[in-house]
């Protein structure tokens, strides 16, 4: 079979060839991947517990864009551009509560609604009309306690992307934060994703991981804009060491293009978040979430999961830098897909190539 052009993909598995090694290595991909698909998606920006009274606030940067997360006065969630419509000074920093925002540049104010209202020095100035210099709003949507932004007015909701994460809203919010950590990478975001949405490298690579689950029934379906991995913990033991869960207690792994994984255990959730830093280097959130709880064998159980969460987490670092640097070698451009074990894969490397191929 000759190799497919690299403008064109083939969404049957069974033809298709991966992307080709420059998605990875190129620095003007990245930055076409944070025009038409970071800022055309759901980006989770921060947990709305920050924000429990009126004039609360938080800032974030969402791939190179500086934002503001707001309760206003009237109790209402917003989410705006954290760039001042005069010369591009930030309206807000850091956190905090507060009656308007103004900008540490040249002071120019605005209300938590994203109207401004104070203009110094302006008098002279034509054909200026302040209603028409608010703040940019984004879409904003919650998940539970978290809050994603969207800088694209066409999007689909917030739901149909988290799509059967989204019935879990309510238990998320009851949860707390156990613990953060984070893993900078030097690989490109997409060879993180990648790994993370196959199964098909867990008995080479992860034999803690091979001990605990059912590999022959760990099975991945798609979704339009999410895939689930279903994984079966053993019946029965390997007699290769302790075991982390037991039979009847599945992991669900569930991935929301283009770069968030919400990862169900029994009694816990690990939320992943991929952040891309350069072409070759990516910094990964991981956050642990749990009920409360005074028991002392189930605190013990968690720190036990977040535990083999970090081993597991270590191997794929050196799986995923390694793989950067076998895509820059001048004799590799283009493999195949495993059409049992990654129609996952496929699945994001097609929802790559919709949203790259839109104006």
């Amino acid at each position: 079979m000759a190799q497919q052009p690299e403008t064109e993909f083939d969404t049957k598995i069974e033809c298709a060839w991966t992307l080709a090694s420059r998605f990875y290595t190129d620095p003007a991909v990245l930055q076409e991947e944070k025009r038409k698909v970071f800022h055309r998606t759901w980006q989770l920006a921060g947990r709305t517990d920050r924000l429990q009274e009126p004039g609360s606030y938080f800032t974030a940067d969402v791939h190179g864009e500086p934002i503001i997360v707001a309760r206003d006065l009237e109790g209402r969630l917003r989410a705006f551009s954290n760039v001042c419509r005069h010369r591009a000074g930030p309206v807000a920093e850091g956190a905090g509560c507060r009656k308007t925002f103004q900008c540490g540049y040249h002071g120019w104010t605005y209300t938590l609604d994203g109207r401004l209202i104070g203009t110094p020095d302006v008098d002279g100035m034509e054909f200026f009309d302040r209603s028409e210099f608010g703040l940019v709003p984004l879409r904003l949507e919650t998940w539970g306690s978290f809050a994603f932004v969207n800088f694209e007015i066409s999007s689909p909701p917030l739901s149909t992307f988290l799509d059967e994460a989204w019935g879990f809203g309510d238990t998320v919010s009851a949860m707390a934060l156990m613990e953060k950590r984070d893993y900078v990478i030097e690989c490109n975001w997409k060879v993180y994703v990648d790994n993370h949405l196959e199964g098909y490298h867990i008995p080479i690579a992860h034999p803690g991981l091979m001990r605990e689950i059912d590999y022959a029934n760990y099975r991945t379906t798609a979704r339009r804009y999410s895939s689930r991995q279903h994984a079966p913990m053993r019946n029965e033991s390997t007699g290769n060491g302790e075991r982390l869960y037991t039979s009847g207690e599945d992991a669900l792994y569930l991935w929301v293009f283009p770069n968030l994984m919400l990862n169900f255990y029994p009694g816990n959730l690990q939320i992943n978040l991929v952040l891309p830093i350069s072409q070759e280097r990516t910094l990964t959130i991981f956050e642990w979430y749990a009920l409360q709880t005074d028991s002392a064998e189930v605190s013990e159980r968690l720190r036990r999961s977040i535990e083999f969460s970090h081993q597991v987490q270590q191997e794929d670092i050196g799986l995923c830098e390694a793989v950067q640097r076998g895509l820059r070698s001048i004799t590799y451009d283009r493999g195949r897909y495993s059409v049992r074990r990654e129609n996952g894969v496929h699945h994001f490397h097609s929802l790559l190539h919709e949203f790259l191929a839109r104006e």
